[in-house]
C-alpha cells in the first residue's frame, strides 16, 4: 500500500460574462477497494450550491449552479489517498460493459484491430482473460503511437485507429473497444497517476469475479500509484467536468494535476516518465 498526496485544481476563463451556469463534475475520488481518500480541500467557485452524490455508475459527482454573471469558474480539491494496486476488486458484472458504447463501436477499423492483435499477441493461446488483455495491451502500445493534439474528446476508437496516434483517452478507448469485441468485458477509467500534469485514462477488465486495471498508454498493470476518480463505459459516463450555461463567449481552461508520494518523515515527489 501506498500513501498519495493529491491536488486537482481547474480554472475555466470566459471571453465575456456568463450567468445560469449550471455543472456535473467528477473530480473527487470516491473510496473503493483499492483507494482509500481523505480530503483537505474540496472548493467550487462561484456557485450559488453544491450537493455531491454519486452517479448511476457509482461515480462521486458534485452537481451545482451559478445563477450570477461571472468570467471565471473553477475547482480545487486536494487530499490523501491510500493506494493498493494490481488487485482483482471483487464486484457482480452489469452486463452494459459488455457491449459497445458511443466511443467504442465495433466499427471495420476495431474489428480488424482486434482480430490482427488476437493473432499476432499471442493472445488465442493465453489461458486466462487477463493474460489475454496484457497480451493485446503490448500489442497495442507498440503499435499505435502516442501524439498530443491530433484528436480531441469527441474521437471514437475507430477515429483514432484510422490515425495511428492518439493520447491517453484514444488507448483506452481503442483497449476497451478490443476487449468487448473479444467477449472480454471492460470500462474505461478516468484518474490521476503520480507525477505532474493533467488527468490519465485507462482501462478495468473483468476478469475472475471482478475489475482489474491497466494502462494501455504506459504498457503498464495499474498499481498504487493511480488515483480513479470515474468509471464508465466509455469517456461519456465519466467526464470530469461538465456544465451548460448562457451567453456568448469563449472558454480557456487551465488545469493543474500534481500527485507526490508520501514517505514516513517527509513529503517526497516521485517523478515518473509515463505519457498521459
Amino acid at each position: 500500500m501506498r500513501k498519495l498526496k493529491f491536488e486537482y485544481s481547474m480554472e475555466l476563463k470566459f471571453s465575456s460574462p456568463v450567468n445560469s451556469h449550471y455543472f456535473a463534475l467528477r473530480c473527487v475520488p470516491g473510496d473503493s477497494l483499492r483507494q482509500k481518500i481523505t480530503l483537505d480541500v474540496c472548493r467550487v467557485a462561484p456557485a450559488d450550491y453544491t450537493s455531491m452524490d454519486r452517479d448511476g455508475f457509482g461515480n462521486l459527482k458534485i452537481s451545482g449552479c451559478c445563477g450570477d454573471y461571472h468570467d471565471t469558474f473553477g475547482y480545487s480539491v486536494r487530499g490523501l489517498a491510500v493506494t493498493e494496486g494490481m488487485i482483482v476488486q471483487k464486484c457482480p458484472l452489469h452486463p452494459m460493459y459488455r457491449y459497445p458504447s458511443k466511443y467504442t463501436q465495433y466499427e471495420p477499423e476495431v474489428r480488424a484491430f482486434t482480430k490482427t492483435a488476437w493473432k499476432e499477441s499471442g493472445a488465442n493461446s493465453a489461458e486466462t482473460d487477463l493474460e489475454k488483455a496484457v497480451r493485446v495491451m503490448d500489442y497495442l502500445y507498440h503499435h499505435f503511437l502516442y501524439i498530443p493534439g491530433v484528436t480531441d474528446i469527441r474521437t471514437t476508437a475507430a477515429d483514432a485507429l484510422r490515425l495511428g496516434r492518439g493520447v491517453c483517452q484514444d488507448y483506452a478507448h481503442i483497449m476497451t473497444a478490443v476487449m468487448r469485441c473479444a467477449g472480454i468485458p471492460a470500462r474505461y477509467v478516468n484518474g490521476l497517476m503520480i507525477g505532474e500534469g493533467a488527468t490519465h485514462a485507462w482501462v478495468e477488465i473483468y476478469t475472475d469475479g471482478g475489475w482489474y486495471g491497466l494502462d494501455p498508454t504506459n504498457n503498464l498493470h495499474v498499481d498504487d500509484y493511480y488515483i480513479k476518480l470515474a468509471h464508465g463505459r466509455d469517456y461519456g459516463d465519466c467526464e470530469v467536468d461538465r456544465g451548460i450555461f448562457r451567453g456568448n463567449a469563449v472558454q480557456r481552461q487551465k488545469i493543474y494535476v500534481n500527485v507526490e508520494e508520501i514517505s514516513n518523515d517527509r513529503d517526497s515527489c516521485v517523478n515518473g516518465t509515463s505519457r498521459g
